[in-house]
């Protein structure tokens, strides 16, 4: 009886011990997703490309870079343009998780004016764009706010800077 009972508890044991090996093996074995919350600046624009360069923090900390190709921006609220399929993304991180450089290329995605800006106030913009090529996880996703800070002087209406907050998402 006594050597059914050692025979038990080592089968018992076994199968413990095997499914506790095998299930964080399994957990670890999922796509892990990095998400960023990122912000910074536009530093140059045209009526169909707006390029942005900021900090990166979240997963990890770092700089990012972004040029967005698009439809000509225009329209009241609610107004959207298409992302073109092009334009670029990168970040530069501090360290190995998931790259110290991440690269991708936007494959489409829309721009919706948020605010028109009326009386020389803030225009403002949702930019949600899909990534493609991303040298880590294939795909990812940038889901961000774009504002055009402007203020009247003498009566003309100037655009004085753009920032961008968002986060960038890869699965």
């Amino acid at each position: 009886m006594k050597a059914l009972h050692r025979r038990l508890a080592a089968v018992a044991i076994l199968l413990v011990s095997l499914v506790l090996v095998l299930v964080p093996a399994t957990a670890g074995a999922a796509t892990k997703t990095y998400r960023f919350s990122i912000s910074g600046t536009e530093v140059s624009a045209t009526s169909t490309t707006g390029r942005f360069v900021g900090a990166a923090s979240g997963s990890a900390l770092g700089t990012w870079y972004a040029e967005v190709i698009h439809n000509p921006l225009g329209g009241g609220v609610g107004a959207q343009v298409d992302i073109r399929s092009g334009g670029s993304f990168g970040m530069a991180l501090a360290q190995a998780e998931p790259a110290y450089v991440v690269s991708g290329q936007f494959s489409g995605g829309t721009i919706k004016v948020l605010n028109t800006g009326n009386h020389c106030s803030n225009q403002v913009y949702a930019v949600d764009g899909d990534l493609k090529n991303v040298s880590v996880t294939g795909t990812g996703h940038f889901a961000a706010t774009l504002t055009h800070h402007r203020r009247s002087v003498l009566g003309r209406c100037w655009l004085y800077a753009a920032t961008v907050s968002g986060t960038v998402t890869l699965p």
